[in-house]
């Protein structure tokens, strides 16, 4: 498999025509800067999935087009479960939306979830990917990344049917309608979808991974005389009956949960202008034997931002104001956590500047958050009510040198940051089963400072980008039992070294031999060169080795288009990488193991029969490969799926 990676990758350098997957440099972006900015004026590594990306995938949802990309590590659970998204090293959290070190957004706001897989496919126009530190913009949590999934407006008056059949009994329907009619656009779509119990290699049928959702979204804008645009968006994600069915080493055939996610957002917009106000309910249920147990995320917003122009510099400058409040409950039995409120309140600034004819472009940002963290009053947990407050401030700094026409040279140096849990910080309560956990005061904000070093070489047909990045990662925040409190807390230790290379090319061969057929293969890698932990008393337990983070990914492939149809064959590799092995009944457990890397390969194509119909199938898992994200899960065996899409 190396060998056929390796050949692929100097197959693609030998033809020399490199562009970055999913888009063109020129292409308009806005989550690096928070205004609509050509990407190649951007100091800050960006990948786009474009809307013809997502056409021709096989994902399901946003973690599925994330890792089909090869843009981070993603770890995927049977079912609508994606608990973990890594980028460089750092990642969403398991369990906690406070907790995740990459910041998860959608159309700029708080996702309100880390589960990327109760956003799905129909409800997305484009995602755009920060790589790096993001918090001078966003505050806290962007420290490995931002992913920002933009969401689908009316582009054209008409409607869009389709169905959807294949293995494991799936089946899905969908319909979207749309108006674009002078200064309105609305845009209107519904789906539903199931599948059964699935095969996986070397296991056979895997009890407990069927599932049912829905989806509902429906956006409505309005465009003023004077260029500016008010806009309403609601979403609606349910899932139901989707099968938990245990790792393979502690099977738990009756186990499944309910979930779901609704969100408003209103905005109003000009070329310099964004006000906007968002609010998600995410709420997750547990069915175990007879016991339920629930836990409801409601996040909301507010931001403001203005642009201002002078002769060859840009100010932007706004402010947010953002609340969780985390609630939890079981019919039998204390819940797990007390409920806990967080409130943050930041202003953010950043200018850039041309100099030198143009050709250098400068940048530099600083934000200020001022935080608000609270543990409450829980029924069934003995809990005492207690609130602690802290501030961070976040800098950051990039420049763009344009050697020549096509060529860019980019670095950054910026701080990034994560906030404090509530029970961090203010947790003062016994748990259901007996242990006490007090917050610390006195931890800081983890933080880190990145540098990172890029060049990007694009003539519009031939281009390529290669970033350099080194992040260190201080002031870790570690759970640990504390004697002399006679209960767990937390404090600050040293965190880790992340340092890697990333790399996206690409090449029309079809363009550059004048054919009338497109043939692009691609590839998009991030390789670690270190990922390596500080403090002593992680090392001595886990090894020096960061969990959970492959030495590398990769997403491989050919994208082929013609007059009528069009086909996508995409290879993506997780790498080795050491876990904890929480198998009971194996000799090495709690201890770290190495997981074994995987190859998956996925085929979709489609032809249109008529301007008003078109077919398409999809095979995941070509090579029929066994394979887990997580050990213990494993994965579906050979996929087919059948489509049928009436455009009208």
């Amino acid at each position: 498999m190396k060998r056929f990676l390796v050949c692929l990758v100097i197959l693609l350098l030998t033809n020399t025509a490199l562009t970055v997957q999913a888009d063109s440099l020129g292409e308009v972006v806005v989550t690096a800067t928070r205004i609509e900015e050509p990407r190649k004026d951007v100091s800050s590594p960006v990948q786009i999935i474009t809307s013809e990306d997502i056409k021709n995938s096989t994902a399901q949802d946003a973690a599925d087009l994330v890792s089909e990309a090869g843009i981070g590590h993603v770890h995927k659970y049977p079912g609508t479960l994606s608990a973990r998204m890594g980028l460089r090293g750092l990642a969403t959290d398991l369990f906690s939306i406070y907790k995740s070190r990459v910041l998860v957004l959608v159309d700029g706001h708080n996702a309100g979830t880390v589960n990327l897989a109760k956003i799905p496919v129909e409800d997305i126009e484009r995602i755009e990917i920060v790589k790096g530190p993001a918090s001078v913009l966003y505050g806290s949590q962007a420290m490995g990344g931002v992913v920002n999934i933009i969401t689908k407006r009316a582009r054209r008056t008409g409607a869009e049917l389709g169905t959807e059949g294949g293995s494991w009994d799936y089946s899905k329907q969908w319909a979207e309608f749309s108006l674009k009619e002078g200064m309105v656009d609305l845009l209107f779509s519904v789906s539903r979808a199931s599948r059964g119990d699935y095969d996986a290699r070397e296991y056979g049928k895997i009890p407990n991974t069927s599932y049912n959702d829905e989806t509902f979204s429906f956006r409505l804008g309005y465009g003023l005389k004077e260029g500016g645009r008010l806009s309403f968006g609601l979403e609606h994600w349910r899932g139901w009956d989707i099968g938990s069915p245990g790792p393979r080493y502690s099977p738990a055939p009756d186990d499944y949960s309910d979930k779901k996610r609704d969100g408003i957002d209103i905005a109003y917009t000009t070329e310099s202008t964004k006000i906007s106000y968002y609010s998600i309910d995410d709420k997750d249920e547990w069915y175990s034997n007879t016991n339920v147990t629930t836990k409801n995320t409601q996040t909301t917003g507010f931001t403001a931002q203005k642009s201002f122009e002078f002769e060859g510099v840009r100010l932007v400058a706004g402010a947010d104001w953002n609340r969780i409040r985390v609630s939890s409950k079981r019919t039998a039995g204390a819940p797990y956590s007390p409920n806990s409120r967080y409130n943050t309140y930041g202003v953010f600034t950043e200018l850039r500047g041309e100099l030198l004819d143009k050709r250098l472009t400068l940048n530099g940002g600083l934000r200020y958050d001022y935080f608000k963290n609270e543990v409450l009053s829980t029924p069934g947990v003995s809990v005492t009510p207690r609130d602690e407050d802290m501030d961070y401030t976040a800098l950051r700094g990039g420049a763009v040198y344009r050697l020549t026409e096509h060529t860019r040279v980019k670095l950054n140096i910026g701080t990034a940051f994560r906030s404090p849990a509530p029970d961090e910080l203010a947790a003062d309560y016994v748990s259901s089963w007996g242990t006490r956990y007090v917050g610390n005061p006195e931890i800081e904000p983890e933080e880190s400072v990145t540098y990172d070093a890029g060049v990007e070489f694009s003539d519009g047909m031939n281009s390529v980008e290669l970033t350099f990045f080194h992040t260190e990662f201080d002031n870790k925040i570690l759970g640990y039992y504390d004697a002399g409190l006679s209960a767990r807390t937390w404090k600050n230790v040293d965190g880790a070294t992340v340092q890697g290379v990333e790399t996206n090319l690409s090449t029309d061969i079809g363009a550059l031999l004048g054919w009338f057929t497109s043939v692009e293969p691609f590839v998009s890698i991030t390789y670690h060169t270190r990922y390596s932990a500080k403090d002593r008393t992680e090392i001595d337990e886990y090894g020096k080795t960061l969990l959970y983070t492959p030495k590398w990914v990769g997403s491989f492939g050919v994208r082929m288009m013609g007059e009528s149809w069009d086909a996508r064959l995409v290879a993506r590799y997780n790498g080795k990488e050491k876990v904890t092995d929480w198998n009971f009944s194996s000799p090495t457990y709690g201890k770290t193991i190495e997981k074994r890397g995987f190859l998956l390969v996925n085929l979709k194509g489609s032809y249109r029969v008529h301007k008003e119909v078109e077919l398409g199938f999809s095979v995941e898992n070509l090579l029929n490969r066994s394979y887990e994200y997580v050990a213990g899960y494993p994965m579906p065996e050979r996929t087919y799926t059948g489509i049928v899409r009436l455009i009208i």
